[in-house]
């Protein structure tokens, strides 16, 4: 689970619980393992464009609450989607903080800095 202060707030609203009963209960089986020939139980709910990448709250709010930005997951696949993804562990989290940072240079002062 990530340990963005803003996504911790967000995923713990009746909001979000509600969306993520909706997505369990149109897709009880986990779409990953489907797609490879597997049956298996959908546990959780995977947001395909990551929350906590997004440059502003409003752009998070978005994503966090998109049903087309959602996909049903076993557990054992959101791991692997994750790790896949180098999204897992302190390094992952390191990184993926210093190119928002970037990014929201980029964006809010047109700087093309890339360290």
């Amino acid at each position: 689970m990530a340990k963005d202060k803003n996504y911790q707030k967000l995923i713990h609203t009746s909001r979000w619980l509600r969306l993520r009963k909706e997505v369990l209960t149109a897709h009880p089986l986990c779409q990953r393992c489907l797609a490879e020939g597997r049956t298996t139980a959908a546990t959780e709910v995977h947001h395909v464009k990551p929350v906590e990448e997004a440059l502003s709250q409003r752009e998070r709010v978005q994503r966090m609450y998109d049903t087309h930005n959602t996909q049903a997951l076993c557990h054992d696949c959101h791991v692997k989607v994750h790790t896949e993804l180098g999204r897992c562990g302190r390094q992952a989290n390191k990184e993926r903080k210093a190119k928002q940072a970037r990014e929201f240079n980029h964006r809010f002062f047109g700087d093309d800095v890339t360290q």
